[in-house]
């Protein structure tokens, strides 16, 4: 029989309230967001002025939502402690670590969700048949170039942790800023390949390969630029924990460098099935 819950005193008020306006600014800057999402035609905006205020929305809803979502996380929690939480399977886990292993695991649905439907797709089609909807200039080395990089930026997270655990400050600091290299790097070098078949020419492809060409650049398109947005995600963190460590953050603390680095590896291995699945299959 479970024991009735005993609430134990923290240092704060048994009645805080933990009302929080963020979460009402969130759902606003996402509807922001969508609504100015919902101005791009065919893989781009409309024309004209209503084409930049679709725009705008986007980029305003997309500041509004990030600003917020840091903000509410910022926000003080306090409350009673429940003496039986012991209970709970996860008690010896830390809880940034747990909220990050529970992040991961819902992005490992999301990942899935698109890979799936890219091989339902596939095999729909015709599993070599595929090929003839993607140009030869589709090549695998910008994918090889990529996957280096990434694999080459997740030794330097290592090396970062490894840095702040033994209190070596200029290590920690340029490790760090090497995985923001990286990763600057496998961005330019994605961005390059877009470019470049977006302008590809052919008689099967007379307009370009992009987002609204056929279902494999959708496909394409869509599931490497969701993971492509993981990365520059990635990057927003990695620089302020360059900022934090140049001024003597972490030193004997490798924690948050190990929760960063969870993630940054989840980004890597993800690649590593993106990038046969694209670029080799």
């Amino acid at each position: 029989m479970t024991p009735p819950a005993t609430a134990v005193e923290t240092g704060h008020d048994r009645h805080e309230s933990h009302a929080s306006v963020w979460p009402v600014i969130v759902a606003a800057g996402a509807f922001l967001t969508l609504l100015g999402a919902s101005g791009i035609r065919q893989g781009s905006f409309v024309d004209g002025t209503a084409g930049g205020v679709y725009l705008g929305l986007l980029v305003s809803g997309a500041v509004v939502t990030l600003g917020a979502l840091v903000a509410m996380t910022m926000e003080p929690f306090g409350g009673p402690v429940v003496e039986w939480a012991a209970q709970w399977p996860f008690a010896e886990v830390e809880n940034t670590k747990l909220g990050m292993w529970v992040f991961l695991a819902s992005d490992v649905v999301l990942f899935g969700a698109f890979i799936g439907a890219y091989a339902f797709v596939r095999v729909a089609h015709g599993w070599q048949a595929w090929h003839d909807l993607i140009p030869a200039a589709h090549v695998p080395l910008p994918g090889l170039i990529n996957t280096y990089l990434l694999l080459t930026s997740s030794f330097s997270v290592v090396i970062a942790m490894v840095a702040a655990r033994e209190e070596r400050p200029r290590v920690l600091v340029g490790s760090l800023v090497a995985t923001f290299g990286l990763g600057v790097a496998f961005l330019i070098n994605k961005a390059l390949e877009w470019q470049h078949l977006f302008h590809v020419h052919g008689a099967a492809f007379p307009n370009g390969w992009d987002l609204s060409t056929n279902i494999a650049s959708s496909t394409f398109y869509l599931t490497t630029g969701l993971h492509g947005a993981h990365v520059a995600v990635g990057l927003l963190v990695t620089l302020y924990m360059i900022g934090r460590a140049s001024r003597g953050a972490y030193m004997g603390d490798d924690e948050p460098i190990e929760h960063f680095g969870l993630y940054w590896h989840f980004v890597d291995v993800v690649w590593l099935f993106l990038f046969p699945l694209f670029y080799i299959l």
